[in-house]
């Protein structure tokens, strides 16, 4: 039963001190963060600076084209639709999809259509399967 106390003694600390490192880091960004707040403020920036929304890092997930010229290819076989393009994409991929991925792809290949749509490479087809995409 000691070994196990002290080992939990030991983890503890270990926790307690990467904390600690965590919230300095933590603080360190909150200053910055008011430091760049300030600054807006000083160069005449009238809206809240709080209000800007946090930006995350951008995934990279597909090469330059990839996406776009991975739908074309789909829709040289047969119309479809954004749900069944994401599907095929990260089947393809080989990706264990869960949720969050599921949805970025989906939101990626949305945009890539609607960017299509306007190029006039794709075009919308309403059918009884409901909204399918096609080439133009």
């Amino acid at each position: 039963m000691e070994h196990t106390i002290f080992g939990l003694i030991k983890k503890r600390g270990e926790i307690a001190g990467q904390h600690k490192v965590a919230q300095k880091a933590a603080d360190a960004l909150k200053a910055d963060l008011d430091a760049v707040d300030r600054t807006l403020v000083l160069c005449g920036y009238q809206d809240d600076p709080k209000a800007i929304a946090p930006r995350g890092k951008y995934r990279q997930l597909f090469g330059r084209n990839e996406l776009k010229l991975t739908i074309i290819n789909m829709l040289r076989e047969a119309p479809a639709d954004d749900e069944t393009i994401t599907a095929q994409i990260i089947a393809a991929k080989g990706w264990h999809a869960d949720d969050a991925l599921r949805a970025d792809v989906l939101k990626r290949v949305r945009h890539a259509i609607q960017r299509q749509q306007k190029d006039g490479h794709v075009v919308q087809d309403f059918g009884p399967d409901g909204c399918l995409w096609r080439l133009g």
